[in-house]
């Protein structure tokens, strides 16, 4: 869920309380391929925060999507080269990546004690450990 709504706020398809009217949809969608992935011998398909990437540049249909898969289909035949680059030459562009993933913080209100602690635990927490599931739980814990 909360990707579908951190997806749908790049792509601006949140009303003014922050709820996407439509959920159903992209719910119905993330089932449905879930269900019927096994059968096709996939691993289970879900909607990914990447997919951010391509709302903020402004896709929003199912072409976005194809576009992406087309791509992914490419890349494969260019794997080898892609293995030769160094993992430092990457680096740059992850930490770029990483940044870009604190652009939600700035909706939080950090100065409201209830709202700013639970989110300032889940980001340090999830540093430290290196795990998102740790992270979330943390944070988790610092709301009750």
């Amino acid at each position: 869920m909360g990707t579908t709504l951190a997806v749908g706020g790049e792509a601006g398809l949140l009303d003014e309380e922050g709820n996407m009217p439509q959920i159903n949809r992209p719910f119905m969608v993330d089932s449905i391929a879930a269900a019927l992935g096994p059968w096709v011998g996939i691993p289970a398909a879900t909607a990914l925060i990447e997919s951010s990437a391509a709302a903020e540049a402004g896709g929003k249909t199912g072409l976005t999507a194809l576009s992406a898969a087309v791509m992914f289909l490419l890349m494969l035949l260019f794997t080898p080269v892609a293995l030769m680059i160094p993992k430092e030459a990457t680096a740059p562009a992850l930490i770029l990546i990483g940044l870009n993933m604190f652009s939600g913080l700035r909706k939080v209100d950090l100065a409201n004690f209830t709202d700013g602690l639970p989110v300032l635990m889940m980001v340090m927490i999830t540093l430290i450990a290196n795990s998102f599931g740790t992270g979330i739980a943390g944070g988790l814990l610092f709301t009750l």
